[in-house]
């Protein structure tokens, strides 16, 4: 899209290419989003646009996905009674399972910056050979979102 016609507050659909030539989708100007873009080639999926970045062609956006990993930061008091030695923060990381030993899917919202070019309206029709990744998404370790 064009940066003009693009709103804060708006809901966009990304549709990410196959290919991700360094010279023009570089890490200096995606930021920590790289490597999660990366992973989500050939896919779309809804955002909201937070900030249009008009200079770089960019928008921040905020991407809704689910997901079954939860990670629990334990309180001091927590880690008093395991009898963990204090003051070094510890996280339980796992799966959540209900009653009957399924996995619970609980939202995460992660954040990312993307070219504009990338964000069509939501009824516009599809590009062909992408793929839904609407809800289901990678957030790899350490970035935006990243097992949160």
């Amino acid at each position: 899209m064009r940066t003009k016609d693009v709103r804060v507050g708006q809901t966009y659909r990304c549709e990410v290419p196959f290919a991700l030539p360094y010279r023009r989708y570089r890490p200096d100007t995606m930021g920590d989003s790289w490597c999660a873009l990366s992973w989500l080639r050939e896919t779309y999926f809804p955002l909201s646009v937070t900030d249009v970045g008009t200079e770089a062609r960019t928008a921040q956006v905020l991407r809704m996905v689910s997901t079954i990993h939860v990670t629990v930061e334990l309180t001091e008091d927590q880690v008093e009674a395991l009898g963990l030695p204090p003051g070094r923060g510890y996280q339980v990381t796992g799966m959540l399972p209900d009653t009957e030993d399924e996995p619970v899917e609980l939202p995460r919202v992660g954040t990312l910056t993307v070219p504009l070019r990338w964000l069509h309206l939501m009824d516009a029709p599809v590009s062909g050979g992408h793929h839904d990744a609407s809800l289901r998404g990678f957030w790899p370790t350490g970035a935006p979102g990243g097992h949160r």
